[in-house]
């Protein structure tokens, strides 16, 4: 479906339904495509929605008897996006706005304050959207972690790197997916940091930072009227880019780690205004404690909520429909008595021209399988997007999972045209 045809059939959706049409509650979801257990924690409450996706994303949307519309967006332009949720308000009668995609989240919270519907702070989305002002906000409240600068040239970005004598990291600053980011040893690959954060999506400016070398895990949880509850912990594989490779849990850090990393993330939280909604924050496991490296007002992405849910018994899709309705969710983590963890299908640059792979059985411990379609593209840019697929496991641990998931990983071939 085009922008143009979704856009038009959205427009005249109420023609002709009278009554009917009035008494039906409707939402608009922005983002979200290829997550089913937001169009089902939306048709549980007899709801309806509306749903704006990147073009990118399309094929994997489609309508339903819940999702009554689908649209392309151009988030590198958030004005245009506001005044679009203006308009699909105004011709739909939404009464509220869900956005669970990063790009998505401060257009959509400036909507929301605008037309006077529930959501998030816009100051809360703002501040954690922009890394530079995270970490300024961070530090002015006492928690700051890390040595940082705006490097608007060269020039600046060698004096951090001298001030820092160490590696640093190059990244934009309202950059999503490890998109743009780089480690910077010497001054001679700057210019080519530079110019990869350059080209990443929303491009916004450059931050530098002091590289903080140690594991990597992201904190599960929400906020509700201002207190954190943490859900889960989970450990982060990455390569040498940044790019999020695999995800499993339970984490296998101690317990004193996850009282470390929620009380830091309670407190970061507080101070950048996020009082309710669901929250995912990333830290590196330094020798000198939990670094916070950012933290965002929606659920992870990379299929965290279904390795959550198979965890914890917790919802979080669910969560962000809740929040977004104006509920006050009281939930808990119960341990499920299995681990899961999910690899991701990482190609060479070039088209793919077919995939073979064996049937996806639970006796393999398969819980879920993505393989790409022939003719996907891979650039070979390190970001999430990129990704081809992935593969969703469980087991009785986190790490039995996470072997599981790469032995089927490495059974899979993709081919590409030319080979």
């Amino acid at each position: 479906m085009s922008s143009q045809t979704a856009r038009a059939t959205g427009d005249a959706m109420l023609e002709g339904k009278g009554e009917l049409a009035s008494a039906t509650k409707r939402l608009l979801l922005v983002g979200g495509a290829g997550v089913p257990e937001l169009e089902q924690a939306i048709a549980r409450r007899g709801w309806r929605a509306l749903m704006m996706t990147y073009p990118e994303t399309i094929g994997a949307a489609a309508v339903t008897e819940t999702i009554e519309h689908v649209e392309t967006a151009d988030f590198a332009r958030p004005a245009g996006v506001v005044r679009r949720i203006a308009a699909l308000r105004a011709a739909n009668a939404i009464e509220r706005v869900v956005s669970v995609t990063e790009f998505g989240l401060l257009p959509a919270a400036i909507a929301t304050a605008q037309l006077g519907l529930p959501g998030p702070a816009t100051r809360a989305v703002r501040d954690t959207r922009d890394k530079l002002r995270m970490r300024r906000v961070l530090a002015e409240a006492g928690l700051g972690q890390v040595r940082h600068a705006a490097c608007r040239d060269l020039d600046e970005a060698r004096r951090f790197l001298d001030e820092i004598g160490g590696p640093i990291v190059v990244k934009p600053v309202s950059g999503s997916g490890s998109d743009g980011v780089s480690r910077v040893a010497g001054a001679d690959q700057l210019d080519a940091a530079f110019t990869l954060a350059a080209g990443a999506a929303g491009f916004m400016g450059l931050l530098c930072e002091e590289y903080v070398d140690g594991a990597e895990v992201s904190l599960e949880g929400y906020s509700l009227a201002g207190r954190f509850v943490p859900i889960t912990l989970t450990d982060k594989i990455t390569d040498e880019r940044f790019l999020e490779i695999g995800h499993q849990q339970p984490s296998g850090q101690p317990p004193e780690v996850f009282e470390a990393v929620t009380e830091y993330a309670s407190r970061a939280l507080t101070a950048l205004g996020v009082t309710d909604g669901v929250t995912h924050s990333e830290f590196r496991l330094a020798a000198r404690g939990p670094v916070l490296i950012e933290t965002h007002t929606r659920m992870g992405g990379g299929n965290l909520h279904v390795l959550t849910r198979l965890t914890t018994g917790v919802d979080l899709a669910d969560l962000m429909v809740a929040f977004g309705l104006g509920e006050s969710p009281d939930v808990r983590p119960v341990p499920q008595g299995r681990g899961a963890a999910v690899r991701f299908l990482v190609g060479r640059p070039g088209r793919v021209a077919g995939v073979v792979a064996p049937p996806a059985t639970s006796a393999d411990g398969v819980h879920a399988l993505k393989l790409p379609d022939p003719g996907r593209t891979v650039t070979g840019r390190s970001a999430s997007q990129e990704r081809l697929g992935y593969v969703i496991t469980t087991g009785a641990t986190a790490e039995a999972a996470g072997r599981a998931a790469e032995d089927f990983a490495a059974r899979i071939r993709i081919h590409y045209e030319g080979d």
